[in-house]
């Protein structure tokens, strides 16, 4: 080989070895076309689907991260829709949000350290999204809880489904996806550090995104009550107490309860993550099995999903803010939670239209109001009555929405969700009366003798297990030791008279309720 030919092939290798260089490292779609719709144009119209049967949401802090379920769209998309929503409104302009760090865990490879992808982006049906690479190397300094893992990340889903959400809502971002390590010891110092790289970017808006489904294949009815109680330790914003709250739940034995969060080391990092950037404030958006999903759902064996949104509020110190919003309106006398008049009307129309609609087309109606009335944050029970039978009864016992939104809320679990009774049908609507109950705060009693008979609505506490009674429930009762035995024999899965023991935690609210004439 003369020299002008070995000076051509290296010049030839040297353009090869550019080249390659050149090249972006995209990890491309593994889950599009079975987890959702690989055609753009109709994965589009999925998620502006499931955006239109969630109303708008009501921003009441500063954002830092939301908890968004996995599944494939059809059976988890419309709760997730309900925390990327909550984005969605929370990124509009002039607001900015530069970097979503996504959390979730390996379904494919045991993990010591937790996995970052260091590639250039992620290549899926929406376009391409890029890799912040300043928090990505930031991270990648510490060794031992850190590694660049590229491998774990292409066959993995969990992530992978959140981000046409995000495209969806938000105009320029890059992304960290991260799967957590499976050492849960190592939860606390993963969030440490992933905050101490967050910081040392201060011009940066950073927002985390922990990705998780719930309980794992049991049925319907314990989904709904192993669920209710996780959520209820995660709105605590205490890590610990949801760690105590997991394991209590498995260890209760539960037939066919493989796990109640599949992600939850990324929903412990996240929650200590958020809690370090002075989070005071976790509001439920949204719950549903895959029981419940038309034409799939099997309620035999489903998986729990939740979403919910971690919020800094105006709080003047880290106490979570719904305990000291607790404790502040329990001074507050009843009289204040009455509704007028014409609001009652109002909210009882508000509830037939939304229920006579989502039963028909599964789409919320809009409705929009400034009165301060209907727009203060209240917790709400709706009941359903059809020929003076109970036919469906679901609210919450916390204020985390508006008067009317909670209304809306609560009509269409109260007609859908109710693990009592089969869905509500249009042919049902006409015969059906709703009362609607507004609830005071709760106020923690020392003892049972507190309680008043045919006043006090209860929640009797032990555990993981609880159980409420509305005030409007004492009248199936002649005294209250009937009425407490069955509070926590039926409602709480308790022994009847767990409301005598000193570690049951008790607690009493009134209501003011109104029905349909």
């Amino acid at each position: 080989m003369n020299l002008k030919s070995i000076k051509t092939l290296f010049i030839f290798l040297i353009l090869i070895l550019f080249q390659s260089l050149s090249i972006p490292e995209m990890r491309q779609a593994a889950v599009s076309g079975q987890f959702y719709p690989g055609d753009p144009a109709e994965l589009k119209q999925t998620i502006t689907g499931f955006y239109s049967k969630v109303p708008q949401p009501i921003i009441s802090g500063e954002l830092l991260g939301i908890l968004v379920p996995h599944a494939g769209y059809v059976f988890s998309g419309p709760t997730a829709a309900y925390a990327f929503k909550y984005l969605q409104a929370f990124a509009r302009p002039p607001r900015v949000i530069d970097t979503i760090i996504i959390l979730g865990q390996s379904h494919n490879f045991p993990l010591s350290k937790s996995a970052v992808f260091t590639g250039d982006g992620f290549s899926l049906p929406l376009g391409s999204t890029a890799i912040d690479t300043d928090i990505t190397a930031e991270l990648l300094k510490d060794t031992f809880l850190f590694e660049a893992n590229n491998d774990a990340h292409v066959p993995e889903h969990s992530l992978e489904v959140e981000i046409p959400f995000l495209q969806m809502s938000l105009t320029s971002f890059k992304i960290v996806p991260i799967l957590i390590g499976s050492d849960t010891q190592n939860c606390k110092i993963t969030a440490e550090k992933l905050v101490s790289a967050v910081k040392k970017f201060p011009n940066k808006k950073v927002i985390f995104v922990i990705s998780t489904d719930m309980s794992h294949y049991p049925d319907h009815e314990t989904a709904n009550l192993t669920d209710k109680k996780a959520l209820e330790a995660l709105s605590t914003l205490d890590p610990e107490k949801l760690l105590e709250t997991n394991k209590s739940i498995m260890k209760q034995g539960h037939k066919n309860l493989a796990c109640e969060f599949c992600g939850l080391n990324a929903v412990v990092t996240g929650m200590y993550a958020v809690k370090l950037l002075d989070a005071n404030k976790v509001e439920i958006l949204h719950y549903s099995n895959s029981g419940e999903t038309p034409n799939y759902g099997d309620k035999s064996r489903v998986v729990g999903y939740g979403a919910a949104v971690f919020l800094k509020t105006n709080s003047k110190n880290t106490e979570n803010s719904n305990n000291k919003e607790q404790k502040k309106k329990e001074a507050i006398p009843m009289e204040q939670f009455k509704v007028t008049e014409i609001n009652q009307e109002i909210l009882l129309a508000l509830a037939r239209n939304t229920i006579k609609e989502y039963v028909r087309s599964k789409i919320i109606i809009p409705f929009e109001t400034e009165d301060k009335e209907l727009t203060t944050p209240r917790a709400v029970f709706v009941t359903l009555n059809r020929n003076k039978q109970l036919r469906g009864c679901i609210g919450t016992t916390i204020a985390q929405m508006p008067l009317y939104q909670a209304v809306q809320q609560m009509a269409i679990a109260a007609a859908t969700e109710d693990y009592r009774f089969m869905k509500v049908t249009e042919k049902e609507i006409p015969d059906i009366k709703i009362e609607i109950s507004v609830l005071s705060p709760l106020t923690k009693i020392k003892s049972h003798t507190e309680i008043k008979e045919n006043v006090h609505g209860v929640i009797a506490r032990k555990g993981s297990r609880s159980g409420l009674f509305l005030p409007q429930v004492w009248e199936h009762f002649s005294n209250k030791e009937g009425f407490m035995n069955e509070l926590c024999s039926q409602k709480a899965g308790l022994p009847e008279n767990a409301w005598k023991d000193t570690e049951t935690e008790l607690y009493t609210f009134t209501v003011f309720a109104f029905e349909e004439k």
